[in-house]
């Protein structure tokens, strides 16, 4: 993408062999996810830029040093690569590491970021989430793949790297839905699909899907849940012990709030604008002892809880094939973006050119 919001051009570039502590991946699938198309709008991101950040593949050249994975290993792409370091990483929680860089902190004051593999006629691409998953190469720090068994098809396993572990772990860790827990999800795209598959996980014993496309609602059923309305109808929903959006405006976060139960908790998983304010009144958060929890990444952590989300989809508890509607290849990606925009189509998974 050559500059924000622009379509994106196909063509060959330069990109570097892995140095000390990097890997080389040949991408065989990766996901057109809502945030790689908001970033250069919305958040910040440079351009020029490769995007992408859904991605599964093999690793193909290894750098000095790097002993965490070997030619030929199945990976998936981690777009929060732990450093192990810091208190977020010691405590567990490295999904929230605190010396994450993406490309787009050289903007915003906060240091310099990896210098990118990629380039053009000597001029520097960005790395889009420090992963570039747009492509058929793309070299990383060892520590931004984890290990995924063979037998998972790589478009599941490209799945895998965000919209699985983001949508599930808003229920499981993010929200903690309890067996027997009545609980609404809104926005049923491929995060809240998801987490209508967490809920059901985890036993809810309600799982409600809100969404205004029908064909949505129908595929929420298919994955889980009880029942489905239309967002115009939420003001019906009350006494909820859980409502997980994974729209993230102010208008749906508020809604869910209403919605839930005294003691109750919304999990917000969708990302709103920087500039977004939701107000809440000061003494019904107070009096009604709700709660309000963000979600990034969905509290998983990728090293430690892909063995459990590979798990549970290989029993058949977490059918992500029903989220795949095709496969294109790279040459189709503005095709393939315009349908998942349009809500034609709910996830395409990109393949290399053939």
């Amino acid at each position: 993408m050559w500059g924000p919001g622009k379509p994106f051009e196909v063509q060959e570039i330069e990109i570097s062999a892995p140095g000390p502590g990097e890997v080389k991946v040949a991408l065989h699938s990766c996901g057109v996810c809502a945030s790689d198309l908001s970033l250069t709008t919305k958040f910040g991101q440079p351009t020029p830029v490769v995007l992408g950040h859904e991605g599964a593949g093999v690793v193909v050249g290894i750098g000095d040093g790097v002993q965490s994975v070997a030619l030929g290993d199945h990976v998936v792409l981690v777009w929060v690569p732990p450093c192990g370091r810091c208190v977020p990483c010691r405590r567990g929680d490295d999904y929230l590491c605190a010396n994450r860089r993406s490309s787009a902190d050289a903007r915003a004051g906060k240091g310099s970021p990896r210098p990118s593999p990629l380039s053009v006629d000597g001029t520097t691409i960005h790395q889009g989430m420090a992963t570039s998953t747009f492509a058929e190469e793309t070299v990383v720090p060892a520590n931004a793949v984890v290990r995924i068994d063979d037998d998972v098809p790589f478009p599941v396993a490209a799945m895998m790297g965000c919209a699985v572990p983001t949508g599930v772990g808003s229920a499981l860790r993010s929200a903690r839905v309890q067996p027997g827990d009545n609980v609404a999800v809104i926005g049923c795209g491929a995060v809240g699909l998801n987490a209508i598959m967490g809920a059901v996980v985890a036993g809810a014993a309600r799982v409600i899907a809100v969404d205004p496309m029908e064909s949505r609602r129908a595929r929420a059923g298919r994955v889980g849940a009880t029942e489905s309305m239309d967002p115009t109808d939420l003001d019906q929903l009350a006494n909820l012990d859980v409502v997980i959006d994974a729209v993230g405006q102010p208008p749906t976060v508020q809604a869910a709030w209403k919605a839930v139960r005294r003691g109750g908790t919304v999990t917000v998983v969708g990302a709103g604008r920087p500039d977004q304010v939701v107000e809440i009144d000061a003494y019904e958060l107070f009096h009604d002892d709700k709660r309000i929890t963000g979600s990034f990444h969905g509290g998983i952590s990728m090293h430690r809880d892909l063995s459990m989300l590979v798990g549970l989809w290989r029993t058949g508890r977490l059918p992500i094939e029903e989220l795949i509607d095709d496969t294109k290849d790279l040459n189709s990606i503005n095709e393939v973006v315009d349908a998942q925009q349009s809500g034609a189509a709910l996830r395409v998974v990109l393949t290399p050119r053939r």
